[in-house]
């Protein structure tokens, strides 16, 4: 866990990285432990489509549809970039893409033939856009999508230890056992079993890295790293509600109900999370960004009930303090 405010840092960690014997050899978990970062590699791929608007290579008003080509048709042709990063293209949420595919060019063919959904502005978090966007960045930059990730952000924010597997096992926090397709216990290779398919390397998921590393993608959407201060502060205005979701772009804003940052930190709250048991959240109300990296997936999937308390109970002990000053 990492908690910024005014300039101060705190950290700690907890645990070991893999009491399983099967899968290398354990050792106290530290600040420093890489951990499988999930969903928060959106987060980077989302700073590397708007540094490109910054740019102005890429338009955020755009068809999806000229920058992949295969998707194309009907309600599709009126998709835009803005929909995909807003989660609000009628994209289907998620499709088992690696019973099926072994390169990132298959998975963005195969995921941009899939129908939409549901109509086009409504919000449905999806893996898909992010997928499809692997490969049509990778295009646009005319390199590796992992290699223009690293040069375009990971480096300039000095996000020094994140990278995209697979790593080397001692360096990193275990994962959930995988019975069914890679039988056995994940440890440097990525979770997602879609972005294991595409090789490691996504713009859904995929990125190892330590708390620090969060924090230092962070600073795209915080202090207008790589984006420009203006990007910034339309990735983290409220494009979309719908019931109990705020969406910016890229970016989850804090629900009006129940919100897993608890009750203390403010409305203008941002961030993200990821499968694993990672989150990233910033309110700029009190100046606080709190990072928790868990392995909430060690033991299974079942117990998102159990996590969505374990980071109430933290965001609230970190953020009432700072709350009730104000």
């Amino acid at each position: 866990m990492r908690v910024e405010r005014r300039g101060e840092t705190d950290a700690f960690a907890v645990g070991s990285l893999c009491p399983d014997p099967d899968a290398g050899p354990d050792a106290p978990c530290t600040v420093d432990s890489i951990f499988d970062l999930a969903s928060l590699t959106k987060l980077a791929t989302t700073a590397l489509v708007l540094s490109f608007v910054r740019e102005a290579i890429l338009d955020l008003a755009m068809p999806l549809r000229e920058l992949v080509r295969d998707f194309r048709g009907g309600r599709k042709d009126d998709v835009t970039l803005r929909h995909v990063l807003t989660h609000t293209a009628g994209l289907t949420w998620w499709l088992p893409l690696w019973r099926e595919v072994k390169t990132i060019e298959e998975a963005a063919w195969r995921a941009a033939q899939e129908p939409l959904a549901q109509d086009i502005g409504t919000f449905r978090y999806s893996d898909l856009g992010y997928i499809m966007l692997t490969q049509a960045l990778a295009e646009v930059g005319a390199a590796p999508y992992g290699k223009l990730v690293r040069e375009r952000v990971l480096g300039p924010v000095e996000a020094q230890h994140c990278a995209y597997g697979p790593l080397r096992k001692e360096w990193c926090v275990a994962t959930e056992r995988d019975d069914e397709w890679r039988k056995k216990r994940l440890r440097g290779e990525v979770h997602d079993e879609n972005a294991f398919a595409m090789g490691g390397v996504a713009g859904h998921a995929g990125l190892f890295g330590t708390a620090a590393d969060a924090a230092a993608i962070a600073r795209v959407y915080r202090d207008g790293a790589v984006i420009g201060n203006e990007l910034a502060r339309d990735a983290r205005s409220e494009l979309v509600r719908d019931d109990n979701v705020r969406r910016g772009l890229g970016l989850a804003l804090r629900a009006p109900r129940e919100a897993m940052v608890g009750r203390y930190m403010s409305l203008d709250t941002y961030g993200h999370t990821g499968f694993t048991g990672t989150s990233l959240w910033i309110d700029p109300a009190i100046d606080l960004t709190v990072i928790i990296l868990t392995n909430r997936v060690y033991f299974g999937r079942k117990n998102d009930d159990e996590m969505y308390k374990f980071r109430i109970a933290v965001h609230e002990a970190v953020s009432k303090p700072f709350a009730e000053a104000v």
